[in-house]
């Protein structure tokens, strides 16, 4: 009984965390996210902020259309964040690009040098 209400309390917690990590969000909860960790992380100004969320929920929309499609097309998505990381640097000043480009190293150096491509997530 115990080991019954361990794996389901486990199993609950696992689910939560996932939902957390944006696993069922919305592209617009996904660009927000995304906008309050580049904020938190880059001290974004107000006006980067609204052109961040903007860009973010773009590149989440087109995310969620390529997720829904039958076929994930990985050099898709590769793409849309390389437009997306394109983009961001026009819309960063030059210290914070360079923070940002430390963060996206950081991240793949935490997934133990798997190509995951994507900027921070939330």
């Amino acid at each position: 009984m115990r080991k019954s209400l361990l794996a389901i309390l486990l199993a609950f917690v696992s689910f939560t965390t996932f939902a957390q990590r944006g696993g069922n969000a919305t592209p617009e909860q996904r660009a927000d996210n995304q906008t309050k960790t580049l904020t938190e992380n880059l001290k974004l100004s107000e006006d980067q902020q609204k052109k961040v969320y903007d860009l973010s929920l773009a590149r989440a929309k087109k995310m969620q259309e390529l997720r829904d499609s039958q076929n994930m097309d990985r050099e898709q998505m590769r793409a849309s964040m390389e437009t997306f990381n394109t983009e961001l640097g026009k819309i960063l000043t030059v210290e914070q690009q360079e923070k940002y480009k430390t963060m996206l190293e950081d991240r793949r150096n935490n997934r133990g040098g798997g190509g995951g491509g994507g900027g921070p997530r939330n």
